[in-house]
């Protein structure tokens, strides 16, 4: 059986490798829904890059609670990483990475995995052991297909209230992520 390991990550800026991770937070459910477990890390600047001015004004003014919860504590990259890599191979295999939209959250830990565990790749610039397949799985894409909806039309506000509560996302990447997997469970059963 297939474990599904839905990350959210929060980040200073768009693009990986010039801006930085800040925070990752990642739970592992299996196809029954069942938890599995969870992971949480705060991340410090990559060195040599600067938060982007929007991203930042974005956080200040619509999410300041979760930036300032991004700064607690944070770890070396590597050293967060590291942490997330083992985490992972705690968990049972196959480990597929989900996100909503997937397409954002995995350009960031796809980054930073060949950046930071690339010694410990099986394949390299595929994820194994970590993960048994690339990219990751799109819970929006699944959603959408569940739902008989469009794509565009699959939005966080635009989910059955019973199916997604969109009020309690808080830009706490280990809330979010916990909010998608509980999303993709309620999927699975449907």
């Amino acid at each position: 059986m297939s474990n599904y390991i839905v990350i959210d990550v929060e980040f200073d800026g768009p693009l990986p490798g010039i801006h930085s991770m800040i925070s990752l937070g990642a739970v592992a459910i299996n196809k029954n829904g069942i938890e599995l477990g969870d992971f949480e890390i705060n991340l410090k600047p990559l060195k040599n890059s600067h938060p982007d001015p929007v991203t930042m004004d974005w956080f200040n003014t619509e999410a300041p609670e979760a930036l300032e919860y991004c700064r607690q504590n944070p770890f070396s990259p590597g050293e967060a990483m590291t942490r997330f890599g083992d985490w992972l191979l705690s968990l049972p295999s196959p480990r597929i990475m989900a996100a909503h939209p997937a397409p954002l959250d995995f350009a960031w830990v796809n980054w930073y995995i060949l950046k930071f565990l690339r010694g410990r790749l099986y394949n390299y610039p595929y994820h194994q052991p970590f993960f048994q397949h690339m990219p990751a799985f799109d819970i929006k894409s699944y959603a959408s297909a569940v739902l008989k909806k469009d794509y565009k039309d699959v939005i966080r506000e635009n989910y059955p209230k019973d199916l997604h509560d969109n009020c309690k996302h808080t830009h706490k990447a280990i809330d979010d992520a916990r909010e998608y997997a509980r999303l993709l469970s309620m999927l699975f059963k449907m």
